[in-house]
C-alpha cells in the first residue's frame, strides 16, 4: 500500500476500509492523514487529488499498522485535546480522559473570585490537570508529582507548550510516601491516582491494557491504595478550608467518602460525570485539626 502512488482521497479510503471493525475508521484515516502531512481537515478535504509521496506513505502505513495491532489514536498521534488544550503524550503517560475534566471544573468553581490559589497535583503524568489549571488562572501557582520521571518530563513539555512553566514546579517523588513539602500550606489538592483493582484490569479494553503504563492504573489488588495514600498526604499538605478533589472508579464513590474521617474532612460528597456515574470525590479541609 505505501508503495503505490496514491491520492490523499484514495488512500483515506482504502486505510478506512482496513480500519473496518475499529473505532470510528474514516474519521481516525483522516486524522493519521493530517498528522502526517501536516495539515488541518480543511486544507485535507480542499486538496484532497493531491498525492501521497512515498516518504508520506511509509510513514502513514507504520500509523496504520500501529492502529491495526490495536495502539490508542493518541500514541499515534502524539498528543490528546484535553480541556481545550492539546497535550503531548506517550506510552510513558496515561491519555488525558473527558471525565478528569470535572476535577478542573470543580477547582474553578470553588475558587472562583480567588486571584492568588497554591495547588499541588498529585500523580500528574501529562500535567494535564496542573497546566489546565495555571493556564486557565494566570495568577494561581502550583506544584506536580510524579514517580516517573519520563511522565514528568512530558508534564514540563506541556507546560513549556502552553505557556505555564514559570508557574510550576515539578517534583520527582513517590506520593504514597511523606512528600518534601511544607504541611498545610496548599489551597487545593486534586488528583487522579491509580484506582483500577486488578480484577477491573483484566477486564479493561486491550487498547488500555496493552499500551498504556499499567502502574499509573494499578495500585494494588483491591483499587484503593493509591486513593488511600492521596487522602493522607492531603490532609497533611492542604490548608484549613482547603478543597481537596480525587478522580476515582465509578464504583467507588461510597469507599472513598469512607477514606474521609468527620475528624478532619467537611462537605465530603461524590461527583458525578455526564453519564451520571460516580466520578470524583470532593471535601474540604476542617478548621482547628
Amino acid at each position: 500500500m505505501a508503495d503505490a502512488v496514491m491520492t490523499r482521497r484514495e488512500w483515506k479510503i482504502r486505510a478506512t476500509a482496513r480500519l473496518a471493525g475499529t473505532e470510528s475508521p474514516a474519521l481516525v484515516a483522516g486524522m493519521l492523514l493530517c498528522h502526517v502531512l501536516g495539515i488541518d481537515k480543511v486544507a485535507l478535504v480542499a486538496h484532497d487529488d493531491e498525492p501521497v509521496s512515498p516518504q508520506a506513505g511509509e510513514e502513514l502505513e507504520a500509523l496504520l499498522l500501529r492502529r491495526l495491532a490495536g495502539e490508542p489514536v493518541a500514541y499515534l498521534l502524539g498528543e490528546r485535546e484535553f480541556y481545550g488544550r492539546d497535550f503531548l503524550v506517550n506510552r510513558h503517560t496515561l491519555i488525558p480522559r473527558p471525565e478528569t475534566e470535572h476535577l478542573v471544573e470543580e477547582a474553578l468553581f470553588f475558587f472562583q473570585g480567588k486571584e492568588q490559589v497554591r495547588f499541588l497535583d498529585l500523580g500528574t503524568g501529562s500535567g494535564c490537570i496542573a497546566v489546565t489549571l495555571a493556564a486557565e488562572r494566570p495568577s494561581w501557582q502550583g506544584t506536580a508529582v510524579d514517580v516517573s520521571a519520563d511522565a514528568l518530563e512530558k508534564a514540563e513539555a506541556n507546560a513549556a507548550r502552553h505557556g505555564t512553566a514559570k508557574r510550576l514546579t515539578f517534583l520527582h517523588a513517590d506520593f504514597t510516601l511523606p512528600l518534601p513539602l511544607e504541611e498545610g500550606s496548599f489551597d487545593l489538592v486534586v488528583s487522579n491516582p491509580p484506582y483500577v483493582s486488578e480484577e477491573e484490569y483484566a477486564a479493561l479494553d486491550a487498547g488500555v491494557r496493552n499500551f498504556e503504563p499499567r502502574s499509573a492504573l494499578v495500585p494494588g489488588p483491591q483499587g484503593l491504595e493509591h486513593p488511600r495514600a492521596v487522602e493522607a498526604a492531603a490532609r497533611a499538605l492542604l490548608k484549613e478550608g482547603g478543597l481537596f478533589l480525587m478522580e476515582h472508579g465509578h464504583l467507588q464513590g461510597e469507599a472513598c467518602r469512607a477514606l474521609c474521617p468527620d475528624a478532619y474532612w467537611t462537605d465530603v460528597r461524590t461527583g458525578r460525570d455526564l453519564a451520571g456515574k460516580d466520578r470524583f470525590l470532593s471535601a474540604v479541609r476542617r478548621s482547628g485539626v
